[in-house]
């Protein structure tokens, strides 16, 4: 087999942002499995390009592999009760997992509008890590330049596969929301 076989196949920032298009459907869908091969197509085929254009759909790439960490993470977390500390300890891996990837996104992506998606993502997993005071910092920032639209995206996530820490989570949200007089 040649080294030929093992490269990432080709593709242009169009194709790319259709993929990324494609995945992020599939994801608000919650077809995790359906959007991670787009994500991973694309994050393998764009890591590290020069191309401008290309960077932007790599970073909303590895934004989408992000969401998938957190929702892995939710996953776990909701399939039992009372979780013990193996379950605990694969929860806050994905989480960190996750993180990482929106921190990645975030240091390479110029659009402001998906900065925004990852900004909120981050945000939302520092709080679900327990990091309040980061969240509550990162929130702030992100209803600050998105306004009631960027309020609502944090709310319908917390009710995204809603798990027991989403109670703290949507009231950390609610209260930097009433905290910035937004009602």
């Amino acid at each position: 087999m040649s080294d030929d076989n093992d490269a990432a196949p080709e593709l242009t920032p169009d194709a790319a942002e259709r993929h990324v298009d494609r995945g992020m459907a599939l994801a608000d869908r919650m077809d995790l499995d359906g959007a991670l091969a787009d994500f991973v197509a694309v994050e393998a085929a764009l890591r590290f390009s020069h191309d401008p254009a290309a960077r932007v759909q790599w970073a909303r790439s590895l934004n989408g592999l992000g969401f998938i960490d957190l929702m892995d993470a939710k996953t776990a977390r909701a399939a039992v009760s009372d979780p013990d500390e193996e379950t605990e300890r694969a929860v806050r891996w994905g989480l960190k997992q996750a993180l990482a990837r929106f921190d990645q996104s975030l240091a390479i992506q110029a659009e402001p509008a998906y900065r925004a998606y990852a900004a909120g993502n981050r945000a939302y997993a520092l709080a679900l890590l327990g990091r309040t005071n980061d969240a509550r910092e990162a929130f702030r920032r992100l209803f600050a330049e998105g306004g009631r639209d960027a309020y609502d995206g944090q709310v319908r996530d917390t009710e995204r596969l809603s798990v027991p820490e989403d109670r703290a989570v949507r009231r950390l949200i609610d209260d930097v929301w009433h905290e910035m007089g937004e009602a």
